[in-house]
């Protein structure tokens, strides 16, 4: 029997790698000279079989040692998160200083800086970070107040200078979202969304006499229109691969949409109107869902979904809520993002509506902590440019692989998609 040595998993896994192509060469020759004496061939020897099966768990346990257990760094930050959410006062330990930059990371990661110091200050005086990385912390934070107040100020300007234009609109996500916050200033902002009403060959038209060499996808385009203002605008708010399950969203949307241009929110930096509560249960939902198959989940997005489940909502809502998921092919997806949602934010069941799914959560759970914020920090993919290069179709190809066992109904569908989405944007090329 071979005695086991302490392995890194890329140590174990070349170890694995070079054991098994050497057997393999040598399966052969020595299968015959087994047949010859009549002996059991040294691959299938239960000695070694048990070697190798030591040697995996080892480099398993070492993979995974982060998602388990209540010491562990990333329970640590779940924990943590709570605290920043009004579920918690304390860790279930004191971190060290080099936990406490390891948390740091992993929060501005997912895009949680700032509801993760509010979780921060929430704490013990003993279990608080050393003051270098508190002021770090906060120095960040103050950065993302910044940030929100300019954002609703211009996501006010424009809504307005839209709906001038004669186009109703709301604003998707981001700024609507974040007045669900306990304290929406502290949520970290992206760019602005904005839904208009009129259909895409008019609101396309429209950015064309300002933006001539746009380039407008089949939900929306970008608006560069000044520096440091990023605005997506959309015809739809989004979209999905499958055909017959993509028809029955944008009916959903066209038939909400009046409502969701009517529905105007007050921010610190002025009014605007934002998606109800009835939309957004289902909307971020699906927004979630992309960002599983393009871009990658981050840990902001389902605290989004855990804001939007807290509003009050009638025995009714609840079943239209599930006969809708249900309609629109997301309810497994659903009972995934309620098992992460009671996982990380301890939602109770109450709010949760549909059934977790601890198999499915534990694969998505597995993917928001690999990918982080819009994938930007997964290393399981090479890092490539955006666009159709060879390296960035290989990332798409793995991910597809991925998923596929997971979602087939939509992925199966994904690479159609592709190429009549080609078609649809060359008939639109200026």
């Amino acid at each position: 029997m071979f005695a086991l040595q302490k392995y890194t998993p890329q140590q174990g896994t070349r170890l694995l790698f070079y054991h098994f192509v050497h057997r393999s060469f040598m399966h052969r020759s020595m299968a015959r000279l087994a047949d010859e004496r009549k002996k059991q061939p040294i691959f299938l020897q239960r000695e070694h079989c048990v070697y190798y099966l030591c040697v995996y768990k080892q480099i398993r346990n070492k993979q995974l040692y982060k998602m388990k257990g209540n010491g562990s760094i990333t329970e640590i930050f779940f924990s943590l998160i709570r605290c920043g959410i009004g579920k918690g006062d304390s860790l279930p330990q004191s971190p060290t200083p080099q936990q406490w930059q390891e948390l740091f990371e992993m929060a501005k990661k997912q895009t949680l800086a700032g509801i993760a110091f509010a979780g921060v200050e929430a704490l013990p005086s003993e279990q608080r970070p050393p003051k270098e990385i508190i002021l770090q912390w906060y120095t960040l934070c103050e950065s993302i107040r910044k940030k929100n107040a300019e954002l609703d100020r211009k996501c006010a300007a424009v809504s307005q200078k839209f709906k001038s234009e004669g186009f109703d609109n709301c604003i998707l996500k981001g700024q609507g979202i974040a007045q669900l916050y306990p304290t929406p200033a502290l949520r970290t902002p992206g760019d602005i969304d904005i839904w208009l009403g009129g259909g895409d060959e008019k609101v396309i038209e429209y950015v064309r006499k300002f933006i001539p060499q746009c380039k407008p996808t089949y939900h929306h385009v970008d608006f560069p229109i000044a520096p440091g203002l990023d605005i997506e605008v959309h015809y739809r708010p989004s979209w999905m691969c499958n055909p017959f399950t993509n028809r029955k969203f944008q009916k959903f949307f066209a038939k909400c949409a009046n409502e969701q241009f009517a529905n105007v929110i007050e921010t610190t930096g002025g009014a605007f109107p934002a998606p109800t509560p009835l939309f957004n249960r289902i909307y971020i939902l699906q927004h979630i869902f992309r960002h599983l198959f393009f871009e990658g989940i981050g840990m902001r997005q389902v605290l989004d979904y855990y804001f939007v489940m807290l509003q009050p909502m009638s025995n009714e809502e609840k079943r239209e809520y599930q006969e809708t998921v249900k309609n629109l092919g997301l309810y497994k997806f659903a009972t995934a993002v309620c098992y992460v949602m009671q996982r990380i934010f301890a939602i109770d069941n109450e709010h949760c509506i549909v059934e977790p799914n601890a198999k499915e959560g534990e694969f998505l759970l597995k993917e928001i902590l690999a990918a982080g914020n819009f994938g930007k920090y997964d290393t399981r993919y090479s890092a490539t440019n955006r666009g159709m290069n060879i390296a960035h179709i290989g990332n798409l190809v793995k991910r597809t692989f991925t998923i596929l066992a997971h979602y087939p109904g939509e992925m199966l569908w994904d690479p159609l998609f592709r190429v009549w989405h080609l078609v649809w944007r060359a008939r639109r090329r200026g």
